[in-house]
């Protein structure tokens, strides 16, 4: 499990130190470096795939599926007194893994890579583990919404793979639907069965009350057709309709929960996962996630929900997360500079400070709506 990440140099980050845990939640306003950390992770990991980071000329890969940023000055932090910027990451039963790299300029301005400087503790260890080896889930802000079809491909399938945009959950989830999960995995909890589709229905029923997903494979175009159905109690159960019929929350949740019922070791980085959802379907999705952390998954995310972190500080209080294992982290801006707040949650639910902007705003309309008129 990651345990910390170091960011030195890196777009709005001068030096910034961030702990990990089994649920990392990353939290602030637009354009205050939550992508960023994010980002520092997935350049590692793109840049592990294609093979960049073997010597001898080890580079990082600016431009990729995973991540684009542009080039080495756009990864660079805007008031840098050098061209080199550093990424380092912690894990347990690892040593430290430091890696320094500096921007590399060409004919046309700067390249879209940066050239390696040093790698210190980057051994074979770290090259099998996550972010470089291992598995690694990534949900993307800007994932694939209803669609009429859905790619299908069983390669895909069996590398695990989601797909840049999460264009490959469906593929990923009808191939192991079937698959029986655990007896005690704490996420088939109220689940009818045990398959991975039945618990998919259970989390998908919590997201919108009575969903369920059916989906059928069109073998000639290599494509699935996906749709809901809905069986609300004391209500007439529906045929199922098209995904384009049922907007973006389900098909946008979809990814989420396929990602969080991953296989014990995996690190699941999710941006956003409240997108398109009900009050109630945020903080069911953190409900979720805390038991994804249970079956040994890691769980790093970026949100803007408040209704998200009440899940997670209900699933504190409740007993089912030790507070140990849940890292908070506000982000906000000084000048050009990003600056991180962590408070610290305890037994109850309860954070150690709220720093102004945090998640304030619902008390901030109460005020103004209560106030007398003048």
């Amino acid at each position: 499990m990651l345990t910390g990440v170091r960011l030195t140099n890196f777009k709005a980050f001068d030096d910034v130190a961030l702990r990990c845990a089994p649920l990392t939640l990353l939290c602030g306003v637009n354009g205050t470096g939550k992508s960023s950390v994010l980002q520092a992770l997935l350049l590692l990991r793109q840049s592990a795939i294609s093979g960049a980071l073997r010597p001898p000329d080890v580079r990082l890969e600016l431009e990729g599926d995973l991540v684009a940023i542009g080039t080495g000055r756009d990864a660079l932090y805007e008031d840098a007194q050098t061209d080199a910027l550093e990424i380092e990451v912690l894990r347990d039963g690892c040593g430290p893994c430091v890696m320094s790299f500096r921007v590399l300029p060409d004919e046309d301005g700067d390249s879209d890579q940066l050239k390696a400087m040093s790698q210190s503790g980057f051994n074979e260890r770290w090259r099998q583990l996550p972010p470089f080896g291992g598995e690694v889930n990534y949900v993307h802000a800007e994932r694939v919404g209803p669609r009429k079809f859905y790619a299908h491909s069983e390669t895909m399938a069996r590398r695990g793979e989601l797909g840049a945009r999460s264009e490959y959950a469906l593929n990923f989830l009808s191939e192991r639907a079937a698959h029986l999960m655990s007896r005690d995995d704490p996420r088939a909890y109220g689940a009818e069965g045990r398959r991975v589709l039945d618990v998919v229905d259970r989390w998908l029923g919590e997201v919108s009350p009575g969903a369920h997903l059916g989906f059928d494979k069109v073998v000639q175009a290599d494509a699935l057709v996906a749709g809901f159905s809905f069986d609300r109690p004391n209500d007439v159960a529906t045929r199922r309709f098209r995904a384009t019929n049922v907007g973006f929350g389900l098909s946008y949740s979809l990814p989420v929960l396929t990602a969080l019922l991953a296989e014990q070791g995996t690190l699941c980085i999710i941006e956003n996962p409240e997108a398109h959802l009900h009050p109630r379907g945020q903080t069911r999705i953190a409900e979720l996630a805390a038991r994804a952390t249970l079956a040994g998954v890691q769980v790093i995310v970026e949100t803007h929900s408040d209704h998200l972190l009440d899940g997670v500080r209900i699933a504190v209080r409740d007993g089912l997360l030790d507070p140990a294992n849940v890292a908070i982290h506000y982000f906000e801006r000084d000048g050009i500079r990003a600056k991180v707040t962590s408070p610290a949650i305890d037994d109850e639910g309860r954070l150690s400070a709220w720093p102004v902007g945090f998640f304030d705003q619902h008390e901030d309309n109460l005020v103004r709506l209560l106030a007398p008129k003048l």
